[in-house]
């Protein structure tokens, strides 16, 4: 396996023909001829590497790249998002199904990198976590790692202290990106909200932020978890944009329920830009917890966002009132796990 891996370390070399190395093509369900598609590279800030066109329910497409790197399929019109992959020699093989979402997330297959990524995903899939998860340490663990590594950092590290080591072993044609830069700057900023791990001496202490409630009045994440009536508190970060989001609300309002008089209270930040559309879902859906807005629209304008150096959302935290430290950085299932032993 670390043989083959070695091997997709190699680039797509632009003097090379483009038919015999880097070639994506496949088969399109659910779009109709002459939708044009484009390649966009997720380590260059998302620019346009390659562009195809649907015919007859097949594409084809050749970058043009010089090292590997990880693209999303987006169709052009319309900003749909089809798939993600990574680009690296040789030709990549791509079943798109845009009438189902949940195909959004299959990859490709073809190439080493994909192929590695698809078992992993089917390991999954077949709850089969023992397989999952060496697949995965082999990928992270190797001498030099490359795009895939790097690709899955956020979705397969479980420490921002192991993400920075693989950073730190990436291939020199990697290295070198701003993309790294940034992505180690923001795993840095990370380790201060995240849960005590061996390598770090960092105790991740909650950082206080100030929104503005349904009602327009500010309230502090410092004030709830200084509240003497509080033993724990759940940070959701949040938004009425995000499905996964959406999807999580209802385990979070069976945790609130259960350990709600136990001591446990939610602060719920959306990123919602639009306030009155997130103050509907609210009322709506009954949430009655403590809920603020930033008004940002995400990660571009959110000081929390930053702060917490989240990846996405949605995303959850446990916070210890008595210390001020986030002993949880993760999702509801580990939350929930947690709850059961400190508020029985």
């Amino acid at each position: 396996m670390m043989v083959l891996l070695m091997l997709g370390l190699g680039g797509c070399k632009s003097n090379q023909n483009q038919s015999d190395y880097c070639t994506v093509k496949g088969t399109i369900k659910g779009l109709p001829n002459g939708t044009k598609l484009e390649l966009l590279d997720g380590f260059d800030d998302f620019v346009v590497v390659g562009k195809g066109v649907v015919k007859d329910g097949t594409f084809e497409i050749h970058p043009t790249v010089s090292a590997p790197t990880h693209v999303y399929l987006y169709t052009q019109k319309d900003w749909l998002q089809l798939k993600d992959f990574i680009l690296e020699p040789g030709i990549i093989l791509v079943e798109v199904d845009a009438d189902n979402i949940a195909d959004m997330e299959t990859g490709a297959t073809g190439t080493v990198s994909n192929n590695i990524r698809r078992r992993v995903m089917e390991y999954d899939l077949r709850g089969d976590k023992d397989s999952a998860d060496a697949l995965r340490a082999e990928v992270m663990g190797a001498e030099q790692t490359g795009a895939l590594a790097l690709a899955t950092i956020n979705s397969w590290c479980k420490s921002s202290v192991q993400a920075l080591d693989i950073l730190d072993r990436l291939s020199p044609e990697l290295a070198g990106l701003e993309y790294v830069a940034g992505l180690r700057a923001e795993l840095a900023q990370r380790m201060k909200t995240e849960p005590r791990t061996e390598g770090s001496d960092i105790v991740p202490l909650y950082i206080d932020m100030n929104y503005p409630d349904v009602n327009g009045d500010s309230i502090s994440l410092g004030a709830v978890v200084k509240n003497a009536a509080n033993r724990y508190v759940i940070v959701d970060f949040w938004a009425t944009w995000c499905s996964g989001c959406l999807e999580a609300m209802p385990r979070l309002k069976e945790i609130y329920a259960t350990y709600h008089d136990k001591g446990l209270e939610v602060y719920g930040i959306s990123v919602d830009a639009q306030f009155n559309r997130w103050k509907d879902y609210v009322a709506k859906n009954n949430l009655t917890w403590v809920n603020v807005c930033d008004g940002s629209g995400g990660r571009k304008k959110s000081k929390a966002w930053h702060d917490y150096a989240l990846s996405g959302i949605p995303k959850t935290l446990l916070i210890d009132c008595e210390s001020g430290e986030i002993i949880v950085r993760d999702g509801l299932v580990e939350i929930e796990a947690m709850l059961a032993k400190l508020l029985p």
